[in-house]
């Protein structure tokens, strides 16, 4: 709506014939715009005595429309005549809470009524006090009215499909527009660094004679309205002339039907969480909120207190390798420094802090972190939030705020109780700082040269049962024989005398990796055999692989050459591994392809070796 100039004794025309017919049917909500005359310069009030341009309107500000807003009537509904003076802007504060159209429309008119009543009690008044003080009580009123939808759009978020507008040119020379969505720097509560911020849109429009229609898409603008920060839309013209425009609609739209605040909760509650029924992986990072989330309040709002146990939480989290990590729509430097200040920021992996819709930011995560997304557990206090991130991550897993004390009973959050597990996040921090020497070296194996890693090959000990346990029910990628062992299966094979049994180790200059491998083997003859091999991904693409095919060349000569002395053989000439496709361990075929391995006619593959073919010799292994 806009709000209308009618104190300077403007009457109202017709409008275009063109502008007679709207689009609006096909709009299911709009929002509440309160579309006011500003300037593009405006330091109000002290420019009010310093600006050459300075010129009064009934209730005392500066004029930069030629004769105000205008209304115009037209069917249904009411249109903006404007004439643009030098630094004239339309201007509204931000406000993207969807309303019924037939419902907004009926609120616009009761509020136009309003501020026309307003408008002549506060100018009367003005008169009687010698006092411009009470002269914008229709302004106030809609910004108040504004405040409020505006709050509302912490429990109702349903983004807008887009900004619509409608513009007729009543002349016969085209005008460029610039329309504008930026965060108010004015009504911050409290400063933000520029880099903090997302970033302003900015529209070029060419308005030709007649009716146009522009339209700015939701992605375009969903980081303003995402971040909660108050926002200002802004219509101006580059045109040195006294550009003239019609304008209708000049909204954010919904052309679905917009859903109610309580619809919006159900909505959010019914797709947070998978059907319980559902194979669900084990948790392997919880992702948090931080506001009314983590702790109580609004950090840019002022002051804010962390809920209790949080703190004992993240460490019990810690302790049975369940990474934690941040997705908030926050500063990002100044909520680093509230979690640093409550001890947490050691505890965190990756976080995700800035105005990037959630869904964009719990993604990032599990990328980075190089896991699934149903393995992710997303906290959240907004009902909206936690909708749109479980509509676009692929089962992921997203509660409520009110989980937290009982979140440690979670079904999917028992975690690990391994030396490995407890050390899980040190094993990623390290990871990522691997990943910055990295990028130092052109030459990737200079860069693993570097890394001095260092395998540790050992039969398995009776503390190794748990992390076997865990490679062997929890490796997928370079899983090469597919298979799944329950504990007591495991405690068979462990218990086994005949069977050769090998654990891996490894660890370089950035710290250790832990027990990363399990592998059973056996040979016969000329022929060394892979009957079992897991490897965890964290060591994937460093040749871990390879080192321990050669690794068990050497191991098996002895006995191989014991047994085939008769014939003259001295070493192995063929390796067999037994591998079996799954819809997960594409990695481990790759390995093997890559050091020429071919299926085999009796299953898996084979190729022939040599003395020395599987050397690395950039590894050391320690036996």
């Amino acid at each position: 709506m806009f709000l209308f100039d009618n104190l300077s004794g403007q009457s109202k025309a017709i409008a275009p014939a063109e502008m007679m017919k709207s689009d609006r049917a096909s709009v299911k909500a709009r929002s509440l715009l309160s579309w006011e005359e500003h300037c593009v310069e405006c330091a109000a009030p002290a420019c009010y005595s310093t600006c050459d341009l300075y010129d009064p309107t009934p209730n005392g500000k500066c004029r930069r429309f030629d004769g105000g807003i205008v209304e115009l009537r037209a069917k249904e509904r009411s249109l903006a005549h404007i004439k643009f003076k030098k630094w004239g802007k339309l201007e509204a504060r931000g406000n993207a809470t969807p309303v019924a159209s037939k419902q907004l429309a009926k609120l616009e008119g009761r509020l136009d009524w309003t501020n026309r009543v307003l408008n002549w009690i506060g100018s009367g008044l003005g008169r009687i006090a010698a006092t411009k003080s009470h002269a914008n009580l229709a302004e106030r009123l809609l910004r108040k009215v504004n405040a409020r939808m505006v709050n509302a759009l912490r429990t109702d978020r349903t983004l807008p499909e887009g900004f619509a507008a409608e513009i007729f040119v009543p002349n016969d020379e085209a005008i460029q527009l610039q329309l504008a969505i930026i965060v108010d720097q004015t009504r911050l509560p409290r400063p933000i660094a520029m880099a903090d911020q997302p970033r302003s849109v900015r529209a070029v429009w060419n308005a030709e004679p007649g009716r146009n229609e522009f339209w700015i898409a939701r992605e375009d603008f969903a980081p303003i309205i995402d971040s909660g920060l108050p926002f200002l839309v802004q219509l101006t013209s580059f045109d040195e002339r006294t550009p003239e425009i019609i304008v209708g609609t000049l909204d954010f739209v919904w052309k679905e039907q917009a859903l109610s605040t309580a619809e919006a909760a159900n909505s959010a509650m019914a797709v947070q969480r998978p059907a319980e029924n559902a194979a669900l992986p084990k948790v392997k990072c919880v992702v948090f909120d931080l506001d009314n989330t983590l702790w109580d309040g609004v950090l840019l709002e002022g002051d804010v207190t962390l809920r209790p146990d949080v703190k004992e939480l993240f460490e019990w989290l810690d302790e049975r390798g369940i990474l934690i990590s941040i997705a908030s729509k926050n500063a990002e430097s100044d909520a680093l420094d509230q979690l640093r200040e409550e001890g947490l920021d050691h505890l965190l992996l990756h976080p995700q802090i800035g105005w990037e819709p959630k869904s964009i930011t719990v993604a990032r995560i599990a990328s980075m972190i190089d896991i699934g997304t149903d393995t992710l557990l997303f906290v959240d206090d907004n009902p909206f939030e936690r909708a749109q991130v479980a509509e676009a991550v692929p089962s992921i897993e997203a509660v409520p705020d009110t989980i937290l004390p009982d979140l440690r009973d979670h079904p999917r959050l028992s975690g690990g109780v391994t030396p490995e597990s407890k050390n899980r996040r040190a094993m990623y921090q390290q990871a990522a700082v691997r990943e910055q020497a990295a990028e130092e070296f052109s030459d990737y194996h200079r860069f693993l040269a570097d890394c001095q890693i260092v395998l540790e090959i050992r039969p398995d000990q009776e503390s190794d049962f748990e992390r076997i346990a865990e490679l062997v029910q929890r490796t997928n990628q370079l899983n090469f024989s597919g298979r799944k062992y329950d504990r007591e299966a495991i405690t068979g094979i462990l218990s086994d005398p005949d069977q050769a049994r090998f654990v891996v180790v490894a660890s370089d200059r950035f710290g250790s990796y832990g027990t990363v491998g399990f592998c059973l083997a056996s040979h016969d003859g000329k022929t060394i055999t892979i009957d079992d091999f897991m490897l965890s991904c964290r060591v994937q693409g460093k040749y871990v692989e390879q080192a321990l095919f050669a690794y068990l060349t050497e191991y098996f000569a002895p006995a191989i050459q014991g047994d085939a002395a008769a014939s003259g053989i001295d070493h192995a000439t063929n390796m067999t591994v037994n591998f079996q496709p799954t819809a997960r361990n594409a990695a481990a075929l790759k390995v093997l392809e890559t050091l020429e391995f071919v299926p085999s006619e009796s299953g898996g593959f084979e190729r022939e070796i040599t003395p020395g073919v599987f050397t690395v010799d950039f590894m050391t292994i320690n036996a």
